[in-house]
């Protein structure tokens, strides 16, 4: 567990830590009026994401996440800090877990570890089928319990069928039809004949000889598919394997009028969370010893920071944070040595942007805002860091102009 306390002076720069300082300092008060800036953005625009950045190293964003976040914290919501800086994190660093597992192990090792095979219960069914999501692969996930077994296949991650392979011949879909009236058995024979000579499922049979229409097949498939997805999560002692194919082969089997993805959704929905992923995902979230303060480590440094924060995976991570925590305060590398920011800034609902008063040349700042810009990213405003505001200052006349605040 880490521990935020009052450290001697050193090279971290943990002595700017708020909890170094009196309530009534105007160090804290400093970040009392950020916290209620922020406050009144979150409250107009439903904010419960934070980015904070700036143009260079050593500007005070790392010391902003740290103390802006101990400060939201104080009013009782629940705060995550997220070293997502992988070139070099700080906050990690400052609170002493640069070796600890982290914000870019999930997204690489569990978000992007590959399973292919083992117990369904170890996993989830719903966990397998977002891993296979995430990861953008092409397979099939095939899962049997000695009685039923079912084929779930997915194209560059998303889910486009689901074949239960020893349905009971009154829930073939030959047979719904037939009972719906919209089949003959005549006809019913005809398409099963040609379906055993090729490796086209019955569906696309019978839409290529126009003895079905398009609709009648798609609203009996559904059923069809609902209940298989019912079978699968019934399954018990089930086990699972995972065999990637080419998109050549699932376009053969699969039928393309049924919108399979969404009808997944719709079932599970209403089933118990993603429990592996969310369970992974907690172990490596570390509590403080303040009250409702949190921080999610860096994690190992990886050779590709802009390649692994670009990636689904990532989004996905944040999706389960912002769930999880009432504000997640995120720490990046600064904008000008690398895009990582940028690609980060899509994946909160607000950024500030940290300018070190005095040192950084006001064209590097410049260009570090015009890039936020063009990302597109919610610039809520900036921070002077050191400023001495009663003197007046360029940086002051030119970021209110630009940004309106």
């Amino acid at each position: 567990m880490l521990k935020l306390k009052r450290h001697k002076k050193d090279n971290s720069g943990t002595e700017a830590l708020l909890v170094n300082y009196s309530s009534k300092s105007r160090f804290a008060e400093s970040y009392r009026t950020l916290r209620t800036n922020i406050y009144f953005s979150m409250m107009e625009k439903d904010l419960h994401s934070l980015l904070i950045t700036s143009s260079l190293q050593g500007e005070g964003k790392t010391t902003t996440v740290a103390n802006l976040a101990y400060t939201i914290s104080q009013t009782g919501k629940s705060v995550l800090m997220v070293d997502a800086d992988l070139r070099t994190p700080g906050l990690s660093s400052r609170f002493g877990v640069q070796e600890a597992t982290g914000f870019s192990n999930i997204i690489a090792d569990v978000l992007g570890r590959h399973v292919n095979s083992g117990a369904v219960a170890d996993y989830g069914l719903k966990d397998l089928m977002k891993l296979n999501s995430l990861q953008q692969r092409t397979c099939i996930l095939t899962i049997t319990d000695g009685t039923n077994e079912e084929d779930l296949s997915f194209l560059k991650g998303e889910l486009v069928d689901i074949y239960w392979k020893n349905r009971p011949g009154s829930q073939k879909l030959a047979s719904a039809l037939i009972r719906e009236g919209l089949l003959t058995e005549n006809e019913a024979r005809l398409a099963l004949g040609l379906q055993k000579k090729s490796i086209r499922r019955l569906g696309s049979v019978l839409l290529s000889l126009g003895l079905v229409e398009a609709k009648d097949l798609n609203r009996i498939l559904s059923l069809q598919v609902m209940e298989a997805f019912r079978v699968a999560t019934e399954m018990e002692n089930a086990t699972f394997t995972v065999r990637n194919i080419t998109e050549e082969e699932i376009h053969l089997f699969s039928l393309g009028t049924l919108d399979i993805s969404q009808l997944s959704n719709e079932f599970l929905s209403s089933e118990e969370p993603y429990s592996l992923i969310i369970k992974e995902v907690e172990s490596n979230i570390l509590a403080t010893e303040e009250k409702n303060l949190y921080l999610l480590p860096s994690g190992s440094l990886p050779p590709n920071p802009s390649e692994l924060i670009g990636s689904p995976r990532t989004s996905y991570l944040f999706k389960l944070l912002k769930n999880k925590f009432d504000v997640v305060i995120v720490d990046s590398s600064p904008i000008i040595p690398a895009s990582d920011v940028l690609l980060l800034s899509s994946h909160v609902d607000g950024v500030v942007f940290v300018i070190k008063v005095g040192e950084t040349p006001r064209a590097i700042a410049k260009d570090a805002a015009q890039q936020l810009h063009n990302a597109k990213a919610n610039v809520l405003g900036v921070m002077m860091n050191q400023a001495d505001m009663s003197k007046g200052s360029h940086y002051n006349t030119y970021y209110q102009s630009y940004y309106g605040n």
